[in-house]
Formats: C-alpha cells, structure tokens, sequence
C-alpha cells in the first residue's frame, strides 16, 4: 500500500517534534526514506519533487545556521570517503536534485528534519527533530571544498533554505 505523501505541513506533527530513529520518521510521514537525505514525491503533473531533507552529516560542504541552511545535493551509490568528503561531482540530472531543484522552481515548501550527526549547535545529541518548513531560496553548482581522489574539482548541486516564519507552519 503507497503511504500518501504531502507537500508542506504534516497533519499532527508540529516543529520541535522529536523521534528517536529514523524509522519513526518515515512512519511519521515527514520523509519517504530510511537512507537518503533527500525526500520526493509524485507531484500532480507526474514530476518528481522534493518534499523533505535530513541534516545528518551529510557532505563537508552543509552549511547549517539555524534559520537558513546551505545544502549539498547527492549522487547515486556511494559518493563519498568516511570523512564527508565527495568523491566525484553531482549532477543536475539525478533524480533527488532534479526533484529538488523543480521544488525550488514551483516554489514549494521543504521539510527540515535534523539528526544527531547534524551541527551540534542545531541538533539533539540522540535523535531526529522536526524542524518545520523552509523555502529553497537559491540553487546553484559550486565546487566542493575537496578535491576528487584523482585531484581534479568536484562539482556539486547546492541548495540554499530559509526557514519560513512560524505563521507558515501549519
């Protein structure tokens, strides 16, 4: 049985809510996956779009001040070492950042939710919060701070989200 999914607010999960694993997550419906960072669903014209992210430790190149979030897309398979570190550029034409991207485009509401292995100053030391909704404000290719393993330039599709005010929260 497909779990319906939602564009925007959760009815019955306010910002704050915490969940102790990821599985109770997705069973909250905030996001579709027990893996990926980046949720997506199937909009009503049959496009992929994003509806959720999860900082989790993700890439070295997140960037999380609170309100406003600098986030780095994905690759399919493996796509970086042990220490956050890339190992080869992101593409446009990936499903989780084309989601996204056309997310930022229709101008839809994303899902923050942030785990424990997120920025300490924003995260709980042992679980997943919900942290509301958050506007993609700005979408761009970058260079990653690091370098491929064979030394040539990384790029990478970055996101930038700002929390919407709390009358927006559902």
């Amino acid at each position: 049985m497909e779990i319906e999914r939602v564009i925007g607010h959760i009815e019955g999960v306010t910002p704050g809510a915490v969940f102790h694993r990821r599985a109770d997550v997705l069973r909250a419906k905030l996001h579709r996956t027990n893996q990926n960072g980046i949720s997506w669903l199937i909009d009503e014209d049959g496009s992929k779009v994003g509806d959720a992210i999860v900082l989790h430790g993700g890439y070295e190149d997140d960037e999380d001040h609170g309100t406003w979030i600098r986030y780095t897309g994905a690759s399919p398979g493996k796509d970086k070492s042990e220490d956050k570190k890339l190992l080869r550029s992101q593409s446009w034409t990936y499903e989780d950042n084309a989601a996204l991207k056309l997310s930022y485009e229709r101008k839809y509401p994303i899902r923050v939710i942030r785990g424990y292995k997120g920025d300490p100053r924003y995260s709980l030391p042992n679980d997943y919060r919900y942290d509301g909704l958050y506007e993609i404000t700005a979408i761009r290719t970058a260079v990653s701070k690091s370098l491929a393993p064979d030394g040539s330039e990384i790029k990478i599709c970055q996101f930038d989200l700002e929390r919407l005010p709390d009358s927006s929260q559902g």
